[in-house]
C-alpha cells in the first residue's frame, strides 16, 4: 500500500468560486431584525401566540430564528435605506442562503415567487419578476417553529426620456449633441436628473480627453448623488473617478481616496460591494502588489457569481489572467481567457469583443515568450501565430465599430512585440510608429513597451549606444511612474547594451541591479499562486550575471548563483530574523502568528464532528473549511512580509559554503546557454560550462553531463552535497551510476537548500536536547507504518532517548503541533501518509487524526523546529520544481529546514508502505549522527534486499 493520501484537487480555478464569508451583508437576519431591512409582523422577534391545541411547554424557551442571508442585485438604482428602484424590465435577482431543512419563501407584494434558481456558494440565486403595485420583496425562512424575515422596499423605475436620449447620443459618439442636452439637465431643478447629468458630462469630457474637467465633474456628481441618496450612482462615479485618476497620471493616493468613502455604504449596496474589490485590484496591479490584486479579484469574482453579474465576472477573470501572466503562468492565464471567450454571448458589444481579442493576443504572446525560454520544450511558432491572429482581430474592431485610439495603440504595440519575437524587425518598427501616431499621450505602461521595443530594435540593428539611451529613458520613466516591470526591463536592457559596448563590469552591475529587483518583487507574488514561476520569469538577470562571472571569477559566479537560488526560500525564514524587528513590527508579527495558530487549530477541530453531518452538509462544510484554510494561509504569507523587511540582508547566503573535511559541494545554475556547474571544496571553487540537460536522458548520460566534468574532486571526496536548481532538483544524483554502482555506494549524498546561516540558531538546538517525537499512522490504515514506529521508538529508547508517541486517533493537529515545539524534542519521526498539493507546494500536508493535517504553513509557523526530522510518507520531499518554476523548491521537508531543522530525511515521490518500513528501521539501526550516512546505510540495505524497489525515493536534505 502506498503512503500517498488521495486528496481532492483544489486548483486555482476553484479558488474563484469558493463560498465567500460575508463581511457586512446587506440583508442578514439572525435575530428576526434584518440589517438594513424591516422585520415583518410574525417574524422571529414577534412569535405567533400558540393555539388552544398547542402542546408546547409554555416555559420552554423559544427557538432562535434560523440564520438568513440575502443579497440583491439588478436594481435600476439603489437608494438610501436601502431601497431598490426597479429596472425597466421590473426584474431583480436575490441570492438567498438559509440552513438546510429551513422552509424558504419569496414574495413580491402578495405574489409568491418560485424558488427555481441556480445553487451558488451554498445559497440560491433567484430571479424575481416584480408585479405592478408591489412595494417590497420579502424573503422568509422558517425552521423549528421560528421564523426570520428580510424585506427589501421597492421604488418605481426612473422615467427620464431626455436623459436616455442624451445618453444614446453619447454612446453614438455624438459628443457635442450629448453635451448640449446634458447641459440643460445639469442646470435644472430636479436633484436626481442634475446629479446623473453631471456624471454623464464627466464621461463626455473623458471621451474628449479633457481629464481635469472630467475629474472636477465626477467630484461634483458624487456630492450630488450623496445629497440625493442615490447610493448606486455614487458607487459608479467613484469607480469612474478612481479609474481616471489611476490611468491619467497614476495618482495612486487620490484614486484610493476616491474609493475609501464607499466602505460604510457597502452593506446597503451588495452589487457595489462586489465591484469595489475590482477597482481596488486595479490600484494594486499598477502599484506592483500582485498579492493584494489577486486576493481582491477573487473576492470580486466570487461576489459577482453570487449576484449573477456575468459581464463583470468576465472582466474580473480577464484581469486575473493578466495577473497569472505576470506570475509567469501564461498557460493557466490563456485557459482562463478561453473560458471567458466561451462565455461571451453572441452579439456582445464590439468594444468588449475587441478587448478580449487584445487580451487573448497578449496572452498568446506570453506563451510564445515562455516557449522561447531556455528550459522550454515547445516551439514558440504556434502561439505566435495565435497572438497575431487575435491582435489583428482586435485592430479590425478598434478601427471600425469600436473607435478607441488608446486601446488601438495598445493592440498595435502588442502586435509589434509579436512581430519582433517572430524576427520581423521592419514590421515591428512600422507598427510601433503607427501606435505612436494613434495615441500621442499614452499610458506609462504602454510607453514602457515602446521604449523597450526601440531598445531591442537598436540592439538587433547593432546600435548598442542607441539602445542604452532608450533603456536609460525607460529607467527614468519607470521610476517616475512606479512601474516595477519597467525598472526590471530597464536594468536588463542596460546590461545587454553595455555588454554589446564591451563594458562587462558595468553590464554586470546592471544585471545585479535586475536581480536585486527580482528579490524585491518576489515578495509581492503570493505563495500558492506561483511565486516560483514568477522568479523564473525574471531569472534572466541572474543567468547573465553568472555567465559573465563564470570564467572571470568562479567564486563570485558561485555567490551569484547561490543568492539566486536562495532568493525565495530565504524570504520565508523568520526565526533568525525576529530579533531585528522594531517593537511595533514585532508586536504585529506576534499578533499575526498567534491569530494564525488560533484559526488553524479551530479549523482542524471543526472536522471532528463531520460524522454527524448529512452528505450535503458534509460537502458544504468541507468546501467552506477549504476556503477558510486558503484564506488563513494567505494571511500568514502576508504576515511573513513583516519579518522579511526586518533584515533584508539576512536573505543572502554566507560568503562561502561551510564544508567538512573531504566534503564536496556540486552546485548548478542556468546561464544563457546551458548550465554553470561548480565544484566547491575547502580549497576553492572550480567552474564549468555544461550543455543543456535533458531530464529524460538515460542515467548514464546524466552522470556524464553532471558528474563527469568533476571526476577528480569526486574521487577525492568522502561526502557530497548537491545544490541543484529548478528542474535539476528532480534528478536523483545519489542514484546516478559511478564506477559501476550508484553514487551513494561510493559516499553519503545530501541535498542542500543553501539557506543563509544554515540551521536557524536555537531553533532545533542540539545541546542537551535528546527527546524524540514519534507520530504513527494517524489515519489508522498503514500497518507497516505502525510496525515501523514501534521499531523506531524501541531503537531510540535503546539509545537512551526519551520518546513521546502519538499514534492513531491521538495524533491530532493540536497534539502534534504542541509537541513539536517542546524544547526537549530534538528528533521528529513521522510514519504515515503524506501529500503534495497546490502551486508552490503550499497545499501540501501530513494528514493527522480527526481530519486535521500538519500543513506547510503550520511548519513555517513553528517557533522552533526539531534538529532532526524524518518524514516516512509519500511526497514528503517533493517540490513544485517544473519547467519555468525556479528557485522555490518548497515542500514539507523544505518547510522544516526553513523553520530551522538541521536535517530532514524524506521521500520525493510515492513510497511503498513495506519499503518505507524496511528503510526507516535500517536508518535508525545505522546508529549514525550524520543524516547522509544514516540514509546511505538504509539505502544500501534496501538495494541489497530488493534491487528492483524504488530505493532512491528517499533523500537526506540539509539547510
Amino acid at each position: 500500500m502506498s503512503r500517498r493520501r488521495a486528496i481532492r484537487a483544489a486548483g486555482l480555478g476553484a479558488a474563484l468560486l469558493v463560498p465567500a464569508l460575508l463581511g457586512a451583508a446587506a440583508l442578514v437576519s439572525r435575530s428576526g431584525a434584518p440589517g438594513g431591512a424591516t422585520p415583518s409582523a410574525g417574524g422571529a422577534g414577534d412569535p405567533p401566540a400558540p393555539s388552544a391545541g398547542d402542546a408546547r411547554d409554555p416555559a420552554a424557551p423559544a427557538a432562535p430564528p434560523p440564520p438568513l442571508e440575502v443579497e440583491f442585485a439588478g436594481c435600476g438604482a439603489v437608494l438610501t435605506g436601502p431601497a431598490c428602484a426597479l429596472p425597466d424590465d421590473r426584474a431583480i435577482r436575490l441570492w438567498i442562503k438559509a440552513p438546510e431543512g429551513a422552509r424558504v419563501a419569496v414574495d413580491a407584494g402578495a405574489t409568491p415567487i418560485p424558488l427555481d434558481g441556480a445553487p451558488i456558494q451554498g445559497g440560491l440565486l433567484v430571479r424575481v419578476p416584480v408585479p405592478d403595485g408591489a412595494e417590497a420583496v420579502s424573503v422568509t425562512a422558517e425552521q423549528n417553529g421560528a421564523r426570520a424575515v428580510v424585506r427589501l422596499p421597492l421604488l418605481p423605475p426612473l422615467v427620464a426620456p431626455a436623459l436616455a436620449q442624451a445618453e444614446a447620443l453619447r454612446r453614438q459618439g455624438r459628443l457635442d449633441e450629448a453635451a448640449s442636452a446634458l447641459g440643460g439637465l445639469a442646470s435644472g431643478q430636479d436633484p436626481t436628473l442634475k446629479a446623473l447629468a453631471i456624471g454623464k458630462l464627466a464621461r463626455v469630457d473623458l471621451a474628449r480627453g479633457r481629464i481635469p474637467e472630467a475629474i472636477a465633474r465626477f467630484e461634483a456628481s458624487i456630492q450630488a448623488h450623496r445629497a440625493a441618496g442615490r447610493l448606486s450612482d455614487e458607487f459608479l462615479d467613484r469607480f469612474a473617478l478612481a479609474y481616471t485618476l489611476l490611468y491619467n497620471g497614476r495618482r495612486f493616493a487620490e484614486a484610493r481616496a476616491a474609493l475609501d468613502p464607499l466602505a460604510p455604504l457597502e452593506a446597503s449596496h451588495p452589487e457595489g460591494r462586489a465591484l469595489k474589490p475590482y477597482y481596488a485590484a486595479l490600484l494594486s496591479f499598477e502599484s506592483g502588489d500582485l498579492r493584494a490584486a489577486l486576493r481582491q479579484l477573487d473576492a470580486s469574482a466570487a461576489a459577482a457569481e453570487r449576484l449573477g453579474l456575468r459581464d463583470h465576472r468576465r472582466h474580473v477573470l480577464q484581469k486575473r489572467a493578466e495577473g497569472l501572466q505576470l506570475l509567469g503562468r501564461p498557460l493557466a492565464a490563456q485557459a482562463l481567457l478561453r473560458e471567458v471567450e466561451a462565455s461571451l454571448p453572441a452579439g456582445s458589444p464590439p468594444c468588449e469583443q475587441a478587448a478580449l481579442q487584445n487580451n487573448l493576443g497578449w496572452g498568446a504572446l506570453q506563451v510564445a515568450w515562455a516557449s522561447a525560454s531556455p528550459w522550454a520544450s515547445a516551439s514558440p511558432g504556434e502561439p505566435l501565430a495565435a497572438a497575431e491572429a487575435a491582435l489583428e482581430a482586435a485592430l479590425a474592431l478598434y478601427g471600425g465599430p469600436c473607435p478607441r485610439p488608446a486601446e488601438r495603440a495598445n493592440a498595435l504595440t502588442n502586435l509589434a512585440l509579436a512581430k519582433l519575437a517572430a524576427g520581423q524587425a521592419a514590421r515591428a518598427r512600422a507598427l510601433l510608429d503607427e501606435a505612436r501616431r494613434t495615441d500621442a499621450s499614452p499610458d506609462p505602461g504602454v510607453a514602457m513597451y515602446w521604449l523597450d521595443i526601440e531598445g531591442r530594435l537598436a540592439l538587433d540593428g547593432g546600435d548598442a549606444a542607441g539602445a542604452l539611451r532608450r533603456y536609460d529613458r525607460l529607467a527614468r520613466l519607470a521610476e517616475a511612474s512606479a512601474l516595477a516591470e519597467g525598472r526590471y526591463r530597464a536594468a536588463l536592457g542596460r546590461g545587454q547594451a553595455l555588454e554589446a559596448l564591451g563594458q562587462p563590469d558595468r553590464a554586470l552591475a546592471a544585471y545585479e541591479a535586475a536581480e536585486a529587483l527580482r528579490g524585491e518583487l518576489s515578495l509581492l507574488a503570493p505563495l500558492g499562486e506561483g511565486r516560483g514561476a514568477f522568479l523564473g520569469r525574471l531569472e534572466e538577470g541572474a543567468r547573465r550575471a553568472v555567465d559573465i562571472l563564470l570564467q572571470r571569477d568562479p567564486a563570485r559566479a558561485l555567490a551569484a548563483a547561490r543568492r539566486s537560488r536562495a532568493l525565495a526560500l530565504a524570504a520565508l525564514r523568520w526565526v533568525d530574523r525576529i530579533a531585528s524587528l522594531d517593537g511595533e513590527a514585532r508586536a504585529r508579527w506576534e499578533a499575526a502568528l498567534s491569530a494564525y495558530r488560533r484559526e488553524r487549530a479551530a479549523l482542524d477541530d471543526e472536522g471532528r464532528d463531520d460524522w454527524r453531518l448529512s452528505s450535503g452538509e458534509l460537502e458544504a462544510a468541507r468546501a467552506a473549511r477549504a476556503a477558510r484554510g486558503r484564506s488563513i494561509r494567505a494571511r500568514f504569507d502576508e504576515a511573513l512580509l513583516l519579518v522579511r523587511r526586518g533584515d533584508p540582508a539576512a536573505a543572502a547566503p554566507a560568503e562561502a559554503p561551510r564544508l567538512e573535511e573531504r566534503e564536496l559541494m556540486l552546485a548548478f545554475h542556468p546561464i544563457r546557454d546551458g548550465w554553470a556547474g561548480f565544484a566547491v571544496t575547502r580549497d576553492g571553487v572550480a567552474a564549468r560550462r555544461l550543455p543543456a540537460i535533458d531530464l529524460a536522458a538515460p542515467a548514464a548520460t546524466l552522470a556524464a553531463r553532471l558528474l563527469g566534468p568533476f571526476e577528480a574532486p569526486l574521487r577525492a571526496a568522502g561526502r557530497l552535497r548537491v545544490s541543484a536548481y529548478g528542474e535539476l532538483e528532480r534528478i536523483d544524483v545519489h542514484a546516478l551510476p559511478w564506477d559501476g554502482a550508484p553514487l551513494v555506494a561510493r559516499m553519503p549524498v545530501v541535498y542542500a537548500l543553501d539557506l543563509p546561516g544554515g540551521a536557524a540558531p536555537g531553533a532545533g538546538g542540539a545541546g542537551a536536547a535528546r527527546g524524540a517525537l514519534v507520530v504513527a499512522d494517524p489515519q489508522r490504515d498503514l500497518p507497516a507504518a505502525r510496525r515501523e514506529a514501534d521499531a523506531v521508538a524501541a531503537a531510540l529508547e535503546g539509545q537512551g532517548r526519551a520518546v513521546e508517541r502519538l499514534s492513531g486517533g491521538v495524533a491530532t493537529h493540536a497534539a502534534v503541533a504542541s509537541a513539536l515545539e517542546q524544547p526537549g524534542i530534538a528528533l521528529f519521526h513521522y510514519a504515515g501518509h503524506g501529500f503534495f498539493g497546490g502551486i508552490d507546494g503550499w497545499d501540501s500536508g501530513l494528514p493527522l487524526a480527526g481530519g486535521g493535517q500538519l500543513a506547510v504553513s503550520d511548519i513555517l509557523a513553528l517557533r522552533r523546529a526539531p534538529a532532526q526530522v524524518v518524514l516516512s510518507g509519500c511526497d514528503t520531499a517533493r517540490t513544485g520544481a517544473a519547467p519555468g518554476a525556479r528557485g522555490l523548491g518548497l515542500g514539507l521537508a523544505q518547510a522544516f529546514l526553513v523553520a530551522g531543522a538541521g536535517s530532514v530525511i524524506a521521500a520525493t515521490r510515492p513510497v511503498d508502505d513495506a519499503l518505507a518500513e524496511r528503510m526507516m528501521v535500517a536508518l535508525v539501526a545505522a546508529g549514525q549522527e550524520d543524516p547522509g550516512a544514516q540514509l546511505r546505510e538504509a539505502t544500501l540495505a534496501a538495494l541489497r534486499a530488493t534491487p528492483s524497489s524504488d530505493w532512491a525515493s528517499f533523500r537526506a536534505l540539509v539547510p
